[in-house]
């Protein structure tokens, strides 16, 4: 119901916001007049950090004694993106799935091994924010403030509360019911199927405990974010209103897109435009172009996966199965 119906229509809503009293046919022309080698560039830099991603998760993998190879991690990788298009968050565990697919990774080890991820992705994005902040903290913490904080939050906040409820009932619940009826629920095949899988989640959600290459992770997820700041500061140079932007703005432009990309909506539809395009007001640039640099960076990126999508889920199926190796 949320997947299908409500997170979909946030998404036309913020989209709306965004768009709302803008002249779409100027900014339909306005397409014809960027230079798009600098998108095709960011293009490849996604590509790049998709991959410094893929080689991350391996080593995640690997601490718990699993070892992919790069080549499937990295379709995997490609396959959670595309998933992502349809229902927020499902390529968490579509990633996953393609993994078990291809060289029989339990899903449960991967699945916690990517919410590892997701924390560690977590905190570097709150870094950066904090970077720009103690860099120009009168100039950019009037955006976070007035932007995210009081309009973002405030909007779901209402959903957040009634959604972490509901979640801690049903966290409640289960334990409970686990407590009482343990002893029946053991003679049923499903209590042990519960039971692996949770045990098989936390050996994968303290996998980063495990790591026998920390100085190799820390520079693949260096290398990853930095590919992020690149992709969203090339594209500065494709209209002619951004293009004078500075590499900081790039950064804080890109801390402000990834706070897009992880509202509850499909790939940050809506919530991207809204965010991005406001956050470049900040610098005199117009709403309309502050919307058409969110549409190339953005609507770019989503062509790109969904081309990529069916290709990779083509390969997957072509890949006979293999039994991963033990590290």
């Amino acid at each position: 119901m949320l997947n299908f119906f409500v997170f979909p229509a946030i998404a036309i809503f913020l989209l709306y916001l965004a768009f709302k009293g803008i002249d779409l046919k100027k900014i339909w022309q306005e397409l014809f007049n960027v230079d798009y080698k600098w998108i095709f560039l960011s293009l490849i830099l996604a590509i790049g950090g998709m991959y410094f991603r893929a080689l991350r998760w391996r080593l995640l993998l690997q601490s718990v004694n699993l070892n992919p190879p790069v080549k499937t991690t990295f379709y995997a990788v490609i396959m959670g993106y595309f998933a992502n298009m349809a229902i927020p968050r499902i390529g968490e565990l579509t990633r996953c799935a393609s993994l078990n697919k291809t060289n029989n990774i339990p899903v449960d080890v991967s699945f916690g091994t990517v919410i590892t991820e997701r924390i560690v992705d977590l905190f570097t994005l709150i870094f950066f924010i904090l970077l720009v902040l103690i860099l120009d903290f009168n100039f950019f913490s009037s955006f976070f403030k007035e932007n995210v904080l009081n309009n973002v939050i405030e909007k779901f906040q209402n959903f957040n509360l009634f959604f972490d409820l509901i979640v801690l009932v049903l966290i409640v619940g289960f334990i409970v019911l686990i407590i009482i009826y343990k002893n029946i629920f053991a003679k049923y095949r499903i209590y042990n199927k519960i039971t692996e899988f949770i045990k098989g989640f936390f050996k994968g959600i303290t996998s980063v405990l495990k790591l026998k290459h920390l100085n190799r992770f820390i520079f693949y997820t260096i290398a990853i974010w930095l590919f992020y700041i690149l992709m969203t500061y090339v594209v500065f140079f494709s209209i002619e209103s951004t293009s004078k932007l500075s590499l900081l703005d790039g950064i804080f432009i890109m801390c402000v897109g990834g706070i897009g990309m992880s509202m509850p909506v499909q790939n940050g539809f809506g919530a991207f435009h809204w965010l991005v395009s406001r956050a470049l007001m900040l610098y005199g640039i117009s709403q309309s172009d502050g919307l058409l640099y969110a549409t190339l960076c953005h609507e770019s990126q989503v062509i790109m996966i969904l081309l990529l999508g069916p290709t990779v889920m083509l390969l997957i199926m072509l890949y006979k199965k293999k039994t991963v190796t033990k590290t």
